[in-house]
């Protein structure tokens, strides 16, 4: 029904109703049992449901926005993390200090390891969020890429926090170690996906035999890449992401259409399905005894949230600016801001305090909820119209032609050639270094060899499909007779072919034809695009090669008839 109705999603997000779902559902198992329902186990969370989602989020990102933007989303995900888990544990030790608010049991550390995890700007309620109101890519991409490094930077200020709350001591030793393992997780985890991207990629160049197993590598490799990095204690949101993000790019390449359209599907499914029962089980979890209210706390948690987001996103971003080529506005600071969703991130992390160590566990609960409520209902419903009340550039779905992406190739060689005369090492540089790099060893390691030289044929190949695509899905293309229709035709009506035309046709095709690689455009998460009319694509784009190369016949032959003209009238002349 949701769906269905189309003025619903506009108004209200998703994970609201799946929130209001497992709130009614809550309450009918309280009302009947007379106990608490059943809590979604933390374990459950990290191992199953959250993999698929930063799964299918890391495959489909837009690597070149997320790497253009690195660096204002490892400034906002490392430094604004920081930011607020201090300034909101800070905070809350003040507030604890009045002895009226009946809170000075809590200590520092205790409030530190609660503003690290109530600062975990959750990916999966930005998803549901952002993906509805269709802001332009580089904000998507900022708010999206700073929860997904954000996450990561959470646990391991989590653990870290958490261990310190455990030791009766705490030494100068134990802080550095702590400083040193806040960097060794993330770039651990990274490495971890990377490795196992290659060897997904490496295993797929052989696959062209048995393709009915080429997406059961994709999931394995990267569900692999979690598991070995949550065993050697690394991050395994970042593992799985720069697995995903590796095997979009090499992977790819190797596996045929269908096992391209059985991976887009599945992750798809999986990434619903696991979001969907995520916000229905934090309902759910809602509805019991574990609370312990206390209004100063969580009044305050909730206040510091807001200001302590705010003003980190517009300091740093005064910062951040100096170095962008186009700053970010006031207005994209804004949303940015406002983009800090609160989700099941912090909902697991909270009740894995043990609560031998943390005798008010129950009020963080409380507080934690309340924190995710507010941001996922208030700031989730008006988010959309202050998008359109500030007038916020959308994102614009039209895919561009050969000319587009053949001047961006251009500016993009023309950049790195002002850089490296200029002597200044940009990213452009380190782009075109990369990709020398990668076209040197790394493709001649990784991608079947059957696949064009030229990257412009590449291009040609990806762009043309999609234009056919687009021709046949609007119905331009009504008027010309498919392959079906013409073998409706009488046999009579069609003069058969002689044995020398027959031989001529199988040499045109055994020199000409090719597998042409169709790269399927991205998707939304609820809308999937039909592919009803793809037959009727490919011919449209054999049809326009056919003509291409009658058209280059044509001039060929005049080519050679006019030495050969040439030569006979000299001789005639010398005749004569």
């Amino acid at each position: 029904g949701f769906h269905l109705y189309h003025k619903l999603p506009s108004i209200v997000p998703e994970s609201c109703l799946l929130i209001l779902v497992g709130l009614l559902l809550g309450g009918i198992i309280f009302g009947a049992e007379e106990k608490s329902p059943p809590v979604m186990n933390s374990d459950v969370f990290f191992l199953y449901l959250l993999p698929p989602i930063v799964l299918d989020a890391g495959y489909f990102m837009p690597t070149r926005l997320f790497f253009e933007n690195f660096g204002t989303i490892f400034w906002y995900a490392v430094v604004g993390t920081l930011w607020n888990a201090i300034g909101i544990g800070i905070s809350l030790y003040g507030i604890c200090q009045i002895s009226a608010f009946g809170l000075t049991d809590i200590t520092l550390l205790q409030n530190l390891l609660f503003g690290s995890l109530i600062s975990a700007v959750d990916p999966v309620a930005v998803l549901a969020v952002f993906e509805n109101i269709h802001v332009n890519e580089q904000l998507y991409i900022l708010v999206f890429g700073e929860s997904l490094l954000n996450d990561a930077i959470t646990v391991v200020l989590y653990n870290l926090f958490k261990s310190f709350c455990q030791m009766r001591t705490i030494k100068v030793i134990d802080i550095f170690a702590g400083i040193a393992n806040f960097f060794i997780v993330g770039i651990g985890g990274v490495l971890i996906g990377i490795l196992l991207g290659f060897v997904a990629a490496f295993t797929t160049r052989f696959t062209h035999k048995i393709r009915v197993i080429e997406p059961l590598f994709v999931f394995l490799y990267s569900y692999l890449s979690y598991i070995t990095a949550e065993m050697f204690h690394l991050s395994g949101i970042m593992a799985i992401t720069a697995c995903a993000m590796t095997m979009n790019k090499y992977v790819e390449e190797n596996v045929s259409q269908k096992s391209y359209t059985t991976i887009k599907y599945f992750m798809k499914m999986l990434s619903s399905v696991s979001e969907t029962l995520i916000f229905i089980f934090m309902g759910v979890s809602t509805v019991g005894k574990n609370h312990e209210w206390n209004w100063a706390f969580v009044s305050f948690t909730l206040l510091f949230c807001l200001i302590w987001r705010a003003l980190g996103v517009f300091v740093l971003t005064q910062i951040i600016n100096v170095f962008r080529t186009i700053p970010l506005t006031f207005k994209d600071q804004f949303i940015i801001a406002y983009g800090g969703l609160r989700g099941a991130i912090c909902f697991s992390l909270v009740f894995l305090l043990p609560p031998a160590v943390f005798p008010r566990k129950k009020l963080f609960i409380t507080a934690v909820i309340v924190v995710i409520f507010f941001t996922v209902f208030i700031q989730g419903i008006t988010i959309r119209p202050l998008v359109e009340f500030l007038d916020v550039k959308r994102s614009n779905k039209k895919q561009p032609a050969v000319s587009e992406e053949i001047y961006n190739r251009f500016f993009d060689h023309v950049k790195t050639g002002i850089e490296d005369v200029c002597g200044h090492w940009g990213h452009n540089f380190w782009r075109d270094k990369f990709k020398k790099f990668d076209n040197k060893y790394l493709r001649r390691l990784l991608i079947r060899e059957n696949q064009p030289k030229s990257s412009i044929v590449s291009l040609y190949k990806k762009l043309e499909i999609k234009h056919a695509i687009e021709m046949a899905e609007s119905g331009m293309i009504s008027k010309v007779p498919s392959s079906v229709s013409l073998s409706e035709y009488h046999e009579g009506k069609i003069k058969p072919l002689s044995p020398t035309e027959m031989e001529n046709m199988r040499e045109i095709l055994t020199k000409n034809l090719y597998q042409i690689r169709h790269r399927t455009m991205s998707y939304n998460r609820h809308s999937l695009a039909a592919d009803a009319n793809e037959k009727q694509a490919k011919e449209i784009l054999i049809r326009r090669r056919h003509s291409l190369r009658e058209s280059l016949r044509k001039t060929n032959s005049l080519s050679r008839e006019r030495p050969v003209l040439a030569f006979w009238l000299f001789h005639r002349k010398r005749f004569f």
